[in-house]
């Protein structure tokens, strides 16, 4: 149950039927009532956040303390009402130099404000998310046998790299080659059977330790791929290559997700206008929205009209 009279319901459904369909015709082209639904929705968000901007802000920080005052110290807020009252001097050529001073002030409070926060939200906590699962006991047992092949399996990728990188790999033999990547593979092999698989004796575990190296290997190559000390050839070119790949699963993700919620609101909006107007319109109410829509699109071609007119003419 609402608290508005039956017409103000229909009413208010008629309009964001027709607003609805007005945004939803652009897909056709730019036409009047798109432009109208356009210049309606920026109109109604401005005097939103206008609103919200005087009883959240202006009025409860600055227009209240100073009217009921509860000491002496509610009249320092003249100040960032002053400063505020600076950033509209931008707008008059003549003095618009002073809007630099609250802008400043606020650049400088907003990034001494960020900046720890930031890091320890996305590089401290994501740092130790990322690397302490490796020496969690319940997903890595580091025993003996574990922690040998898994110096192993370091050693041997290291070394494949560096070698790799000096341009001495092209100069071994067939069963060298053979003997460093058949050692790294082996070795990483049975560091995961010693250290997941052996001593939990389940696949899922397996799985999901493999999940977290596969989140630490993403890690590192992503943030080595937007590291340019060093020149990206050989076996670092494909170091960076594997950080590029994990960044275009991530772009495809993020915009599958993206057109899913897209997807999701319009579902949305055409399961209102069919339950909330379709099937609940009447003929009285078509019998007075036709003549008003008739008007309301002469208008709107009447003026488009007007304006091609006037732009030929220039």
């Amino acid at each position: 149950m609402t608290n508005f009279a039956p017409w103000a319901t229909t009413l208010g459904i008629w309009i964001a039927v027709g607003l609805t369909i007005a945004i939803y015709s652009f897909l056709y082209k730019d036409n009047p009532f798109y432009k109208l639904a356009e210049h309606l929705y920026i109109g109604v968000s401005t005097g939103y956040l206008i609103v919200i901007a005087w009883t959240d802000a202006i009025e409860s920080l600055l227009v209240e303390p100073l009217l009921h005052p509860r000491s002496s110290e509610s009249y320092l807020v003249i100040i960032p009402g002053f400063l505020g009252l600076l950033m509209f001097t931008r707008y008059f050529k003549k003095v618009a130099w002073l809007s630099r001073i609250p802008l400043a002030f606020l650049i400088g409070y907003g990034a001494g404000l960020a900046a720890p926060t930031t890091i320890q939200a996305s590089l401290i906590r994501h740092a130790g998310i990322t690397i302490a699962p490796i020496f969690d006991p319940k997903q890595f047992a580091l025993n003996p046998m574990s922690s040998l092949f898994g110096i192993l399996s370091i050693g041997f990728f290291s070394t494949l790299i560096y070698f790799v990188q000096t341009d001495r790999y092209t100069d071994w033999g067939f069963g060298r080659r053979l003997f460093i990547i058949l050692g790294t593979v082996l070795s990483t092999v049975l560091f995961f059977i010693f250290a997941v698989y052996y001593p939990h004796r389940s696949l899922w575990a397996f799985i999901e330790a493999f999940y977290i190296l596969l989140l630490l290997v993403g890690v590192i190559t992503v943030l080595f791929y937007f590291f340019y000390s060093i020149e990206h050839k050989k076996s670092l070119k494909g170091v960076a290559k594997t950080g590029m790949i994990y960044l275009m699963v991530y772009f495809g993700t993020s915009f599958g997700y993206t057109v899913m919620a897209r997807l999701s609101l319009a579902i949305g909006r055409m399961r209102f206008i069919v339950d909330d107007w379709l099937k609940k319109s009447t003929i009285q109410q078509w019998i007075i929205a036709i003549p008003v829509i008739i008007v309301i699109t002469i208008i709107l071609l009447w003026q488009e009209n007007v304006s091609r007119t006037a732009q030929k003419s220039e």
